[in-house]
């Protein structure tokens, strides 16, 4: 198998409609958690909100004929955040991995060792979609479930065929899972007014026009909340603004939690903040993740029979946790989710030395649905033969 650098616009359709194909191939359509394509083609242009050069590249099993694919990138803002910063040349990190079966990715792990001696990379490490922050991750348990929207779902021979190379396991994490009929009642009860009175706070109606603007309230409160964590780089205004295009489409307002104080400027960060979408991964698969006119009206059209919806985020302003602002949140949320008839709710990542996040959803009722890692390989420093 040979590796072949995505330099046209046919191989980048190519690389775009590989994971679809493979997923049909191996009747795991109703699985795999399809990438943007408008994402994929900004990387390969190198334009979009990350600064560090992407490469695209597929293996081929025949020439013409891909049986696999990887997303190479640089970022020295991860490499500091993972301790990396003293390197003379950042981690070689990679993405968007898919391939046919375990020989095609070894083909990729191959691929991945040379390249890193290329370039002089002293670690690999992934699957990590470029920054500003890290999404991504490789499941290694729970890939019976299908995957949900701003999560990631690969057949259970990847993690098996990443650690027979060598690589270690790093950041272990669970998705969840919340019916929302097993919420117990006192957890899905809204706010009363006179509750927010006495506590002087209110919580802030997010609509479809005004998203931009929670977004930019959201910014400061979203950095502070995740500083702390190990694998988190500062988003800029810009760059969280484009991650957030086509969410109006998406959007089920009363989902969105926005809770400040009662005197706070209208502009203010918000003090505690929950941002849930309607799951849209079902009719993005059908369109193989691109968000064209046609997908746009399949969203618009089953919006209102989407029931199961996605946590995205959530964050308390260091300056107001452990206040009890997050189960305020909560059961707005859960409030919500009762009363518009969701089915279930969905939680991205959350780490395992992060036990209080879990716990919240473990009240509500919920379960661990995926586990997931990063995977993590330390080489030999050499010299590198080129730059990308």
């Amino acid at each position: 198998m040979r590796p072949r650098r995505v330099t046209s616009r046919a191989e980048l359709a190519e690389f775009i409609d590989l994971a679809p194909r493979l997923a049909r191939t191996r009747s795991e359509q109703d699985y795999f958690v399809p990438l943007f394509a408008a994402d994929i083609r900004d990387w390969f242009a190198g334009r979009g909100w990350f600064d560090e050069p992407v490469e695209l590249w597929l293996v081929d099993i025949e020439p013409g004929k891909a049986v696999a694919r990887v997303m190479c990138h640089r970022s020295a803002a991860l490499a500091a955040e993972l301790g990396s910063a003293d390197d003379s040349v950042p981690p070689l990190f990679f993405g968007a991995v898919e391939a046919a079966d375990s020989e095609a990715l070894g083909a990729v792990i191959a691929f991945l060792l040379e390249r890193a001696g290329q370039v002089g990379a002293s670690r690999i490490f992934g699957p990590v979609s470029p920054l500003p922050n890290v999404t991504g991750g490789l499941l290694t348990h729970g890939v019976d479930h299908p995957g949900f929207f701003d999560t990631v779902w690969n057949p259970d021979f990847y993690w098996s065929t990443f650690a027979a190379a060598g690589f270690d396991a790093w950041g272990p994490a669970h998705t969840w899972e919340v019916p929302v009929g097993s919420i117990p009642a006192a957890r899905a009860t809204a706010v009363a007014p006179a509750e927010w009175h006495r506590l002087g706070l209110r919580r802030r109606r997010v609509s479809r026009l005004g998203l931009r603007g929670f977004a930019d309230r959201l910014l400061p409160t979203l950095n502070a909340a995740f500083s702390a964590l190990p694998y988190y780089t500062d988003i800029a205004s810009e760059q969280l603004r484009s991650q957030m295009q086509g969410l109006p489409a998406l959007m089920d307002p009363d989902l969105i939690v926005d809770i400040t104080g009662a005197n706070d400027l209208a502009d203010a960060p918000p003090r505690c903040f929950a941002l849930v979408i309607p799951d849209p991964v079902p009719i993005l698969r059908r369109h193989g993740g691109r968000l064209g006119v046609r997908t746009v009206l399949d969203l618009l059209r089953h919006r209102q029979t989407i029931k199961d919806a996605v946590l995205i985020i959530q964050g308390t302003d260091p300056c107001h946790q452990g206040s009890g602002l997050l189960s305020l949140a909560i059961r707005e949320l859960n409030s919500a989710l009762v009363a518009k008839g969701y089915r279930r709710l969905r939680v991205t990542f959350i780490a395992e030395d992060n036990p209080a996040s879990a716990a919240v959803f473990a009240r509500s009722g919920g379960r661990q649905l995926h586990r997931l890692v990063f995977v993590d390989r330390t080489l030999l420093s050499s010299p590198p033969e080129e730059r990308p």
